[in-house]
């Protein structure tokens, strides 16, 4: 039996909604999103991936029409699972502070109970840390002042800037553990997954390599070597020539490499390779815009 899931996102327009979406669900190159601006979604653009015996929507509300998504069409947030709110921490805070009270009013008024509240403070690779400190401290004491039931809401720090990649990297991978039935697969990790993570830690960016290459390194077969490389190529860390003869890393690896190296005492290995197993099986089934 298939599980069913739905994800909502919102936030002011330029906050990097579709940035995420299109960088951890699709692939994207990370750099080239920060080189140049996607056009505006306009109304709702979803998306259903599916992830094993997992389907989940995701809904992407257009920024410029937050005022409808409030008040004349709030039912898109009825049977969700989670709202993702992405708030540019850069805004004012008065700014900041007028769309969270718009989202608890709404919250509290349809009595979203079950549903978890996400909220992203994005693009702080464009802030000092002191003034980032002081910002998160006053939305923590506005969402606990205005919160009249009980709820579930998290607020956490992201950015697709190669500092803090890895981080946000793995903050989505835990989104879609919370709505998935992670026991029936998570017993494979390790095994599965363990090649994928030396292939991308072991080469250098860039210089190509010959599939054979992963025979004398990691006692691979060149049928499993292409294995791993697909799935790392799926995940944009990988590109392969048009024979599967060679391969180079992509940029994206160095986005990743640098967090993990500067974390990763803090991340145990089995989580990563959690991470290669969830957005390596993830794939899109339907785009619908309206």
């Amino acid at each position: 039996m298939r599980l069913t899931k739905k994800i909502v996102i919102i936030g002011p327009a330029g906050t990097g909604k579709t940035t995420l979406k299109k960088v951890f669900f699709e692939m994207v190159n990370p750099l080239e999103l920060l080189e140049k601006s996607l056009d505006p979604t306009k109304g709702i653009e979803s998306i259903v991936y599916s992830f094993f015996d997992l389907d989940f929507a995701v809904f992407d509300l257009a920024g410029q029409e937050n005022n409808i998504w409030f008040d004349k069409d709030k039912d898109i947030f009825i049977n969700s699972n989670i709202i993702i709110c992405v708030l540019d921490i850069n805004s004012y805070l008065k700014d900041i502070i007028k769309f969270l009270n718009n989202l608890i009013t709404l919250y509290n008024k349809m009595k979203l109970i079950d549903i978890e509240i996400v909220i992203l403070l994005h693009k702080i690779d464009l802030i000092d840390g002191l003034y980032l400190q002081h910002k998160i401290k006053a939305i923590n004491e506005f969402i606990d002042k205005e919160m009249k039931i009980d709820f579930k809401i998290t607020i956490h720090t992201t950015s697709i800037a190669k500092k803090y990649f890895f981080k946000t990297f793995c903050l989505i991978s835990e989104l879609i553990i919370k709505i998935s039935d992670k026991n029936k697969y998570l017993e494979f990790v390790f095994q599965n997954y363990k090649n994928d993570l030396e292939i991308i830690l072991n080469y250098d960016y860039e210089k190509k390599y010959s599939t054979n290459d992963l025979f004398l390194d990691l006692n691979l077969s060149k049928k499993d070597a292409i294995l791993h490389l697909k799935r790392l190529e799926k995940l944009g860390f990988i590109k392969l020539d048009e024979y599967s003869n060679n391969f180079k890393l992509t940029e994206r690896v160095n986005f990743f490499k640098f967090g993990l190296e500067s974390q990763k005492k803090d991340y145990e290995i089995n989580k990563i390779l959690e991470m290669f197993l969830i957005f390596s099986n993830i794939n899109k089934k339907s785009l619908n815009s309206s």
